[in-house]
């Protein structure tokens, strides 16, 4: 049951960067509403090439292509960067760049990833976003429904 656990810990990113990446999610998502749209990543990056980072951020993170990125989805986001081999430092760097507006990165390694696995019959994507949900229910730490 351990190692079970164990490599569950190593497919996602530490509570620590779990809850950096959500209070960037939540500073976009103003209303509270539990998912962000376009409309609300266009105003975060305001006129810092906002249209460029939102469609590179949707292209890279909306994987339902519904318009919407819901908090399961973004942190299944940074899992997927953890498992293609970035560091937590390099992850951590990253959000704190976001934190403070910069533009959004382009993952390649996450977009071959994304690229394969679109060509899946069951997605991986699928899974490691219901990972998520499953751990969001049992933290303590945040309640998004």
């Amino acid at each position: 049951m351990g190692i079970c656990s164990n490599r569950q810990e190593q497919k996602q990113i530490s509570e620590n960067l779990r809850l950096k990446a959500i209070m960037i999610f939540q500073k976009i998502d103003v209303q509270n509403k539990g998912y962000i749209d376009k409309e609300r990543t266009l105003q975060f990056w305001k006129s810092n090439f906002a249209k460029i980072n939102t469609d590179a951020l949707f292209q890279q993170v909306d994987y339902n292509k519904s318009g919407n990125i819901t908090v399961q989805e973004w942190l299944a986001f940074w899992d997927i960067v953890k498992q293609q081999g970035y560091s937590e430092q390099e992850i951590s760097d990253e959000l704190d760049e976001l934190q403070q507006g910069k533009a959004w990165v382009q993952y390649y390694k996450v977009d071959a990833f994304i690229r394969a696995d679109t060509q899946r019959h069951k997605t991986q994507i699928d899974q490691i976003v219901q990972m998520e949900k499953k751990t969001l229910l049992k933290s303590k730490s945040f309640n998004y429904n």
